[in-house]
């Protein structure tokens, strides 16, 4: 080619062709002229034409011999590269990538040796980012807390990660491979689902995401979470799938427990006596609790879960304290704990007790607030008891020489004169004081504590400390909310007297005697030395007795066993405190409260006895409980008294079923098969008769049916839900249509009325309202009804309104009962039963019903649904 240099191998190329052409030249002349020399030559020269072939034969093998020679020659250095660069590609493909060609002569082989090493350290490079690759790949697989798992579906071969087989308790990879088969590894209640959303995947591309259980080596079953993707070719088919599997055991067991807790929850709440509630604000939604419905009288499906019907229900009073209470709590986080009046299904108002804390996200936001509340109304009757119990008898506790109050929840709610002289400024009331208010915060019992006695130094209105015999109890052993009842004896003389005693025998009869209660001082054997006047006026012992008497022989003689013990544990520890009862000429005794002190009079040991009389407190403790008694009683006859009257109505509705029905069907058979048979032989006056009976007892049956449905719609359970009322007007609209084919009423009703009620009552009352306006605008030349609903103080009132005949206003109190009529029957039939229905339906979804009409302007029904 002009213009390019040739190479060496090209050139050795050219030479053997050079070669190879001059010998096949020679070749062919050598025959050439050994032919024409045969042709011409005479034939008496065949020995020396044999003699020139065999020359030309040696010619020419001489000369082929040399060529060949010479192309061996000019081709061994081209073959030994070529054999160079075979045995280089072999290696190469053996994995020795470092092998490389290194020809730098200018030729075609020297550009495909150099050609050579260029592939070969590229390859070399992706090598070594493969290796890199496969390393990282591995690393990942290794340290991901998942098993991998990839499926070669051409060549049924599938790789598991040493992962996969360690979450299934393998550590061998032999028996992994012997023992795991994936299809019989799969719970017998997982294996359809999974295979069929496995082979679902591969098939239809649909996402193969599955929670499923596998056999472990153990024998037990783990959950485990699968994620698979598979590879499709060009023909559409999986070649490829590959995937993972995640250990979600601790997680199904967390949402077992999970739904364990909340299982135990809702059993709780649905046997506890307490009213559960909770208001979601985040979400605007508010729960009650089926047993806090049932404590104000109402089913679960009766009062909807919504704060408004919640609040609604709250005493007009109570409103705004509850509402404060409210903030307060969600604004300091304070303890909510209130008390108030929420008005019951029959209507009367109940007291509770309501308990609750909120839940504050991280902004100090409000989301949540939940409680319970207990009905406390026969806590606040009894408490009302108490109340009036001292009411009555003020006059007379005011003069005891004790001071007596009542605590409810450590706030004073009533107390006596004596209670007020010693604490109270003058004038001032302490009713609703908190007693830590008055110094008296020591004055509580323990939760664990029914009742205290103990002495305590008191410090009164004035600033001077007193020593008082304190004596608190609840008033109901088994509800510390009920409040307690304290009761104080000022000792500080009788404190005075005892240290006077230690130093000196004679103690003033007089300070003795002016002790409250009873006093006593006793050698340690129990003889009286010193005792007070009413000692002697509770026992009734004269005063010359009394210095011989034992102190045990004035007691009950229940109770002298109990003292003496009492008396005994003074001497051993210094005080006791004990109840018991003195005896007197009534059998049963007085009951006292003492504290008997050891004193040690002339180093001799005495004992100083107190009493207070506790009669009052246990004549208060018994009035309870014989009110609580009573209320019980009422509780259960009011129960007796129902339990008859559904009795009575079930039997009522069986009477007029069958046997006020049955007489009936027999007056009007006999009185059809009368006019029949005998029609001929009567006249016109007993066919009359006759129609007028059949009239008479067909109207009678009507109205024993619409009783009958009265009562159903009372008894009838309610089934509520939220619906398009206007639906039912049209069916009812058509059905009229139908029956009053030429009383064309003009009907108007918006395309929506949404109500949330119970379908099948609310169709009988809406049939009853219209077929009232059809009927009652049949002497109207443009009759018209209209159905809708408005807005009325933030409620919504529905409403049937006509043209018709009206009614008197005078007598709309007699519109909803039953049989009540205020038309003649001739004018407009009935059996005046339908609104009586109305009303009832209209009642038992928590509703009001009423009217407004005029004499021949027509009538407008009204009723909201609760």
């Amino acid at each position: 080619m002009p213009g390019q240099r040739l190479g060496p191998t090209r050139l050795r190329g050219m030479l053997i062709a050079l070669v190879v052409g001059i010998q096949a030249a020679a070749t062919l002349a050598v025959f050439l002229v050994a032919g024409h020399w045969f042709d011409t030559a005479p034939a008496e020269t065949a020995a020396a034409r044999d003699a020139v072939l065999h020359h030309i034969a040696l010619v020419g093998l001489a000369a082929i011999i040399v060529s060949t020679l010479l192309i061996i020659l000019l081709t061994r250095p081209l073959t030994r590269r070529l054999q160079q660069l075979r045995d280089a590609g072999r290696r190469f493909a053996k994995g020795q990538l470092r092998t490389r060609i290194q020809d730098d002569t200018p030729d075609e082989i020297g550009e495909l040796g150099r050609s050579f090493d260029q592939m070969a350290e590229q390859l070399a490079v992706q090598f070594k980012r493969l290796r890199a690759k496969d390393a990282r790949l591995s690393l990942v697989i290794e340290g991901t807390s998942d098993g991998i798992w990839d499926w070669d579906l051409l060549a049924n071969e599938v790789y598991f990660s040493p992962r996969f087989r360690k979450l299934l308790g393998y550590t061998d990879e032999a028996e992994f491979r012997r023992g795991f088969f994936f299809s019989t590894a799969l719970h017998p209640d997982d294996r359809e689902r999974v295979l069929s959303a496995q082979y679902a995947h591969l098939e239809h591309r649909t996402p193969f995401d599955e929670s499923y259980r596998l056999r472990c080596r153990d024998g037990n079953y783990r959950w485990f979470r699968a994620r698979g993707q598979a590879r499709w070719n060009k023909e559409g088919k999986a070649d490829r799938y590959a995937g993972s599997i995640t250990d979600i055991q601790a997680q199904k067991q967390s949402e077992a427990a999970r739904r364990e807790s909340e299982e135990r929850l809702y059993y709780a709440i649905r046997g506890s006596s307490d009213g559960i509630w909770d208001w979601n604000l985040r979400l605007d939604r508010y729960y009650m609790s089926p047993r806090y419905k049932q404590l104000l009288g109402y089913r679960d499906d009766e009062l909807p879960n919504q704060r408004q019907q919640f609040l609604a229900l709250i005493h007009p009073d109570d409103a705004e304290r509850i509402k404060a209470a409210v903030e307060e709590h969600f604004s300091t986080r304070q303890l909510y704990d209130v008390t108030y009046r929420l008005r019951h299904k029959s209507g009367e108002y109940r007291w509770f007790r309501s308990r609750g804390e909120a839940v504050w996200d991280d902004a100090g936001e409000v989301v949540r607030f939940a409680g319970a509340s207990s009905d406390i109304t026969e806590q606040r009757q009894a408490q009302e008891s108490i109340r009036a119990l001292l009411a009555e008898k003020q006059a007379i506790l005011d003069n005891v020489p004790v001071g007596i109050v009542f605590v409810e929840k450590q706030r004073i709610a009533n107390a006596n004169q004596r209670f007020l002289d010693w604490f109270a400024p003058p004038g001032q009331s302490v009713s609703g004081e908190a007693m830590a208010g008055l110094g008296l915060d020591a004055l509580t019992l323990a939760g664990h504590e029914t009742q205290n006695t103990r002495e305590l130094a008191l410090r009164r209105h004035d600033g001077e400390q007193r020593w008082f015999y304190v004596t608190g109890q609840h008033i109901k052993a088994d509800d510390p909310d009920a409040g307690a009842l304290w009761i104080l004896a000022d000792t500080t003389d009788l404190k005075a007297t005892s240290a006077a005693l230690r130093d000196a025998h004679d103690l003033s009869d007089a300070v003795i005697k002016s002790l409250p209660g009873v006093f006593f001082l006793l050698e340690a054997s129990g003889r009286i030395l010193r005792w007070n006047l009413n000692l002697e006026t509770v026992t009734g012992t004269p005063p010359e007795r009394m210095g011989h008497q034992i102190i045990r022989s004035l007691f009950h003689p229940d109770d002298r066993l109990v003292f003496q013990g009492a008396l005994s544990q003074a001497l051993r520890a210094g005080h006791a405190t004990i109840e018991a009862r003195l005896g007197n000429a009534e059998e049963a005794g007085i009951p006292h409260v003492f504290t008997v002190i050891r004193v040690e009079l002339h180093g001799v040991s005495h004992l100083v006895g107190v009493g207070v009389d506790i009669s009052e407190r246990l004549a208060a403790e018994r009035e309870i409980q014989a009110l609580n008694t009573a209320l019980e009683t009422r509780v259960r006859e009011r129960t007796a008294e129902l339990t008859a009257a559904n009795a009575e109505l079930e039997s009522f509705s069986y009477s007029v079923s069958h046997d006020l029905s049955a007489p009936l069907r027999g007056i009007d058979g006999f009185s059809r098969m009368l006019e029949e048979d005998y029609r001929p032989r009567l006249d016109q006056n007993a066919l009359d008769y006759l129609q007028r009976i059949r009239s008479g007892t067909h109207r009678m049956q009507q109205l024993i049916d619409d009783l009958l449905k009265l009562s159903r719609v009372t008894r009838d359970e309610m089934r509520r839900a939220d619906f398009n009322l206007a639906d039912l007007v049209r069916e009812v609209e058509q059905e009229l249509r139908n029956e009053f084919p030429d009383h064309p009423v003009s009907l108007s009703v918006p395309a929506t009325l949404a109500v949330h009620g119970d379908r099948n009552l609310l169709r009988i009352a809406i049939s009853n309202l219209m077929r009232n306006a059809w009927k009652f605008t049949t002497r109207k030349p443009a009759p018209t009804v209209e159905i809708g609903c408005l807005q009325q103080d933030g409620e919504t009132v529905y409403f049937a309104k006509d043209n018709g005949a009206g009614f008197d206003m005078r007598y709309a109190d007699k519109l909803f009962c039953a049989f009540q009529r205020l038309h003649r029957e001739a004018d407009y039939p009935g059996t005046g039963i339908g609104l009586a229905t109305v009303s009832r339906i209209v009642h038992r979804h928590g509703g009001r019903v009423w009217a407004d009409a005029g004499v021949d302007r027509g009538a407008t029904f009204f009723f909201t649904l609760g």
